[in-house]
């Protein structure tokens, strides 16, 4: 086989139009068609098909099926709502890839829930996909850099099955993000309740000084609410109910 030839294998995998059975965004077919690329140019670079071109299309399909298996792990392992069935042999077994002779490339999700589907594919997760899988920008680590601002996951152990670590990362990166947001909100809260007793304060303390009281009396007097208030707030802290723990019995 000429290079001519290899030439044109090369531009029918890339050429490939993709349809779907989920109905999905047109950026998220972009997304898919971006991603199909990127396996083709993948696959070009491994020894096998150096060897064999004649298997580009077939490799390249492989490893597209491969990431969206990533992508649905992924989407699982961050939705409490997920079934427990569904993990990576389950994602495996009812996505399928068929490639037309018509150059039309067939993705089938099976009885995977559409709505999952439509969460689990988007621009950012094959960008993270592509560079998680460039071995030669450091797989993994690159991945855990890059999203984090170098800053690194404390929690998270790198290693395992390379779905499952792709899927893990995402797990423990939106635990992060989500503490992250919680943390602003309740700063948020506390910046605008400060601000209210602030101005409340101001104004109570205005009236009082109209009615000729000592100002010294009207200062410990605030401060002396403002500390209740604080009080108050960490009592409630401190009785919030805690989830029950399931203790197990230890079999006689």
């Amino acid at each position: 086989m000429d290079q001519n030839d290899i030439q044109s294998l090369i531009d029918q995998a890339m050429s490939c139009t993709i349809i779907c059975n989920v109905e999905l965004h047109p950026e998220q077919m972009d997304a898919l068609q971006n991603l199909s690329d990127y396996c083709v140019n993948l696959v070009l670079q491994t020894p096998e098909v150096m060897r064999e071109p004649l298997k580009i299309v077939y490799k390249s399909n492989e490893e597209f099926k491969i990431a969206l298996v990533a992508f649905c792990l992924c989407q699982s392992l961050t939705n409490p709502r997920r079934k427990m069935r569904e993990n990576k042999e389950f994602f495996e077994k009812n996505i399928t890839v068929y490639h037309h002779a018509n150059n039309v490339k067939e993705v089938n999700f099976g009885a995977i829930n559409p709505l999952n589907v439509a969460e689990a594919i988007n621009w950012e997760i094959v960008e993270d996909w592509k560079l998680y899988r460039d071995n030669e920008c450091g797989g993994i680590k690159a991945l855990v850099d890059e999203k984090t601002k170098l800053t690194g996951l404390d929690t998270y152990k790198r290693g395992g099955d390379p779905l499952y670590e792709f899927a893990r990362f995402h797990r423990k990166f939106t635990e992060k993000e989500n503490k992250i947001a919680e943390q602003s909100k309740i700063e948020a809260q506390n910046a605008f309740r400060n601000a209210v007793v602030q101005s409340v304060a101001t104004e109570v303390a205005k009236q009082q000084l109209s009615q000729g009281k000592n100002p010294m009396d009207i200062i410990n007097s605030l401060l002396s609410q403002e500390d209740n208030l604080q009080i108050g707030s960490q009592k409630n802290i401190e009785h919030r109910p805690n989830t029950p723990q399931i203790t197990h019995r230890k079999k006689k």
